[in-house]
């Protein structure tokens, strides 16, 4: 028998059938808000720590052992935490998931139109969420970039909201990308989460490389993507959560 098209299971896999995803329902109750806090504040200890003893250590040590060879190959790998494209084949997949929702379309992909609605929607939301956390953490704490103190001997902190992009690095929003597409993709194809948080890994490991940024800034940024991401999935694929299934005009209004 097949399950419910508004049910988790439905919102969150494929047909057993389909290759590499997982039929079980992957989603649990929401977490306590003092959870998330405490995670959020043993993250900031850790990041703290990385940055007073660990940051400026391994950077200099980077910027002395990395081949141009490698740096190189990390710049090509680091392309993978733009979240343009991202972010414009979950739009795509949510238009069509509510297109094929409201008409009853058959869906070739073998997942049902709910699905694909809720899990494209999960990652827009999870890439916008976050995004404005590090955006605004980016523009308040205005830590100055590794090359500052390549270049000038810079470490420290610059003047908030300034916008000058050297000025900027913490947290890596690459890093956070990347994250944040590991973290919804495993929720949704859990058999597969080791590939999507490796590519994640790669993307933190090109910043260090390539100098863009400090081990805590990307540290904390796949720590807030890891949050925000389960935070919000509960509350996006959760079968007594029929907004997601609504074009976004009518996310406010009663079913």
């Amino acid at each position: 028998m097949n399950p419910d098209p508004l049910t988790p299971q439905a919102a969150v896999s494929v047909a057993p059938a389909a290759p590499g995803l997982s039929p079980q329902n992957p989603i649990r109750h929401p977490v306590s808000l003092v959870t998330w806090l405490l995670l959020a504040g043993v993250l900031a200890l850790v990041a703290g720590a990385c940055a007073r003893w660990i940051d400026l250590p391994l950077a200099i040590w980077i910027q002395r052992s990395v081949s141009d060879g490698v740096n190189l190959s990390f710049e090509w790998i680091g392309e993978l935490g733009e979240s343009g494209p991202y972010i414009g084949v979950a739009l795509a997949f949510y238009v069509v998931g509510l297109i094929g929702l409201a008409r009853g379309w058959s869906n070739p992909l073998r997942m049902s139109y709910a699905s694909m609605a809720r899990g494209s929607l999960l990652m827009l939301s999870t890439l916008a969420v976050g995004g404005l956390i590090v955006l605004l953490l980016k523009r308040s704490v205005a830590r100055a970039r590794p090359e500052l103190f390549f270049e000038k001997g810079i470490y420290g902190l610059g003047e908030s909201f300034s916008r000058a992009q050297q000025f900027n690095s913490f947290p890596s929003s690459h890093t956070y990308a990347a994250f944040a597409v590991a973290v919804v993709l495993a929720i949704l194809a859990p058999r597969w989460r080791a590939v999507f948080y490796l590519l994640a890994v790669l993307v933190a490991m090109s910043r260090l490389v390539n100098l863009d940024h400090y081990l805590s800034d990307v540290m904390t940024a796949a720590g807030i993507a890891f949050v925000v991401g389960h935070m919000l999935a509960p509350r996006v694929l959760g079968s007594q959560y029929q907004w997601p299934l609504r074009a976004p005009w009518r996310w406010w209004k009663k079913a």
